[in-house]
């Protein structure tokens, strides 16, 4: 990546094709009651949770199909599925068909998530690509932001199904821009792919303890913050008594502390390792959450008290989230598809791992999330001591 200030078209790119999910899962959120009232049924948030199963599922496809075939056609692929999905949505009948058709726009957006990652592998040495995944979070960070904003405008004049049809549209527009954009990046494709094949790199993958302590440290981290977005609607609303465009507008500030983040990593960057800044902020997460946990059983603590601390975890988890994926990636570039597929599946899972937890044991408390967020983010920091000693040179 070029060290000048002005970002490159194929980044701006990427970043739009990484940020598809996000904008996905959000942009109907505000649809939500429109949609189990049309319906006649209520549960609207199993459709959420079968597009992150998707995108676990449908991950592990296109990266070793991408190191097969090179980056650009299954793009055209994915985009493809995603606009079909995204149609289907718009033409449900049932939460059943709607519940489908996520899986399917899943099935395609995610093809966006691995590629783009492997690109960004292909195109960057370890220290440039750690400043690129910076530049990506920081982009991205805008679609949870204004996502939701858009899609209470569309649902508002046109209806929750208007929503996926401006998804579709977006899905078009990414696909004609990457095809007029985007060059090859893989140069050194693999020579055959098979079902075999592609389990034999998953093993090796599995066997890599490096790879899947990066791999399983990002999920954690990240899986680590879905436990907040996920409880905090219950715990924020039922203790603090905000109505529903109050606490959208808490959820928006949780983008902008990715900016924040990723401004601070750039920073950080000019004159740091990623592994130096993997290792110096890999502490504060935990600890963050902690606090949040301890202080909320001896006190009835405030809002801007839990925001700020939150806010702050979300920041120390924007810190890392770069770092690890360019240090996980770094010895991989002949299988950085597969490699992306699979740290991407990873942290997919363990998000929905989270998600469950907090289902599971939510009452409600601030004490119970910020505990379960406090517990994602140790076993985060687990997973970095037990490769410290034992990193390849630094990045």
């Amino acid at each position: 990546m070029s060290r000048s200030r002005r970002l490159p078209v194929w980044l701006i790119l990427i970043a739009a094709m990484t940020a598809v999910g996000p904008v996905s899962i959000d942009m109907y959120l505000p649809g939500f009651p429109a949609i189990e009232q049309e319906f006649g049924t209520r549960g609207v948030e199993i459709t959420m949770a079968a597009f992150i199963i998707g995108l676990a599922v449908g991950q592990l496809f296109y990266g070793p199909i991408s190191d097969r075939f090179g980056r650009k056609p299954p793009l055209y692929v994915g985009f493809a599925v995603y606009m079909i999905g995204a149609l289907g949505c718009a033409l449900a009948v049932n939460m059943t068909m709607l519940t489908v058709m996520r899986v399917v726009q899943a099935l395609g957006c995610c093809a966006g998530l691995v590629i783009g990652r492997a690109v960004v592998r292909d195109r960057c040495e370890p220290h440039e690509a750690a400043r690129a995944f910076t530049t990506l979070t920081m982009i991205v960070a805008l679609g949870p932001v204004l996502a939701p904003a858009v899609g209470g405008v569309v649902v508002t004049y046109f209806g929750w199904r208007a929503t996926f049809v401006v998804q579709a549209v977006l899905g078009l527009t990414l696909m004609v821009t990457m095809h007029r954009v985007l060059t090859e990046s893989n140069v050194t494709r693999a020579a055959g792919v098979s079902f075999a094949d592609v389990l034999r790199n998953y093993a090796r993958l599995s066997c890599d303890r490096q790879f899947m302590a990066f791999s399983l440290l990002l999920g954690f981290s990240m899986g680590s913050m879905f436990c907040y977005v996920t409880g905090a609607p219950k715990v924020i609303i039922q203790n603090y008594g905000l109505s529903a465009q109050q606490f959208g507008a808490l959820i928006g500030l949780n983008g902008l502390a990715f900016m924040s983040a990723s401004i601070l990593n750039m920073r950080a960057l000019r004159t740091m390792t990623p592994r130096e800044v993997l290792g110096r902020y890999i502490w504060a997460s935990p600890l963050l959450g902690l606090a949040l946990f301890t202080l909320s059983l001896l006190f009835a603590l405030p809002l801007y008290v839990v925001v700020g601390l939150q806010l702050l975890f979300f920041l120390s988890v924007g810190r890392v989230s770069p770092n690890v994926s360019a240090l996980a990636l770094a010895p991989h570039g002949r299988a950085a598809g597969t490699a992306s597929a699979l740290m991407g599946a990873t942290q997919s899972a363990l998000t929905t791992c989270a998600g469950v937890a907090v289902a599971i044991f939510n009452d409600g408390t601030v004490h119970t999330l910020a505990a379960i967020m406090a517990s994602g983010a140790s076993l985060a920091l687990l997973c970095y001591l037990w490769i410290r000693q034992t990193l390849t040179k630094p990045g």
